[in-house]
């Protein structure tokens, strides 16, 4: 059995953080690194770590400044040292056969990359995605939880730090450099929906972070001679992320100064 890493950024979350760690070392597949990254936690995330170290040698914690979840990830992954790379929200959960599936289906199929879908919930419905479906790769949904990694392949490429659309530029880039990619349709993953997240809130200028991430993406293809092969996939993703999704969210939030945002930004 291969070892899995799975990366857990931790911030401030005391009320929800044992049923994430609890739900990763329940998991049926045992062979586990969980590298837990204590964000500067005000509450007592950072303790409630150590407390489950102590008693699992699988756990490890690290304790860093406050710097976001990018940077807590990025110093994570220099630590990882399984065959794929996994990673869990503080504040989600997972299915106890998430990984032993999802690691099996990687291995019968020898790909870089495994999808599974996901569950929202919220505090009076939840709502399924069917992130395993898609009618071309760069349509997945962007989050890096609901997928596993093969390390080896993930190499250097790090989460750009203090900006909003992490999951979306670690995820295109990987997804630029593949086409072994398996999917599972069954919803392992649960995202704890609060009130405000990145895709529904009032903050205009950092939702135009999505024009840093495209940059940063710009310079991924030109720096790796991608631009023959996915020049067209710039294309698309200017047009589907910045041109209709993040401009017709912010045209429809409330922020006053989201004119003066948009200004700035051109």
């Amino acid at each position: 059995m291969e070892l899995i890493s799975v990366v857990i950024p931790v911030y401030n979350v005391e009320k929800y953080i044992r049923k994430a760690l609890d739900s990763v070392i329940g998991q049926t597949y045992a062979n586990l690194e969980i590298i837990t990254v204590d964000d500067g936690s005000p509450d007592n995330s950072g303790k409630i770590c150590d407390e489950y170290a102590a008693k699992d040698s699988r756990i490890k914690v690290i304790h860093k400044e406050n710097g976001g979840q990018a940077s807590a990830r990025n110093l994570a992954l220099p630590y990882a040292t399984g065959e794929y790379l996994g990673f869990v929200d503080s504040d989600d959960w997972i299915d106890a056969e998430m990984y032993e599936e999802m690691y099996t289906l990687a291995q019968e199929e020898k790909t870089d990359i495994v999808i599974c879908d996901m569950v929202d919930h919220y505090p009076t419905h939840e709502h399924y995605h069917h992130a395993s479906e898609f009618t071309d790769k760069f349509r997945v949904s962007p989050s890096a939880c609901n997928k596993i990694f093969r390390r080896d392949f993930v190499g250097d490429i790090n989460f750009p730090v203090g900006l909003w659309y992490e999951d979306f530029e670690f995820t295109t880039k990987n997804l630029m450099l593949t086409e072994n990619i398996s999917v599972i349709h069954k919803g392992f993953y649960h995202c704890h929906c609060r009130e405000t997240s990145t895709m529904s809130n009032n903050n205009s200028e950092k939702n135009l972070n999505i024009l840093s991430v495209f940059n940063h993406l710009i310079d991924f293809v030109e720096n790796n001679s991608l631009t023959e092969k996915h020049g067209n996939t710039l294309e698309y993703l200017h047009i589907e992320h910045i041109l209709i999704t993040t401009i017709n969210r912010v045209e429809k939030q409330k922020n006053k100064n989201k004119k003066q945002a948009g200004k700035d930004h051109i």
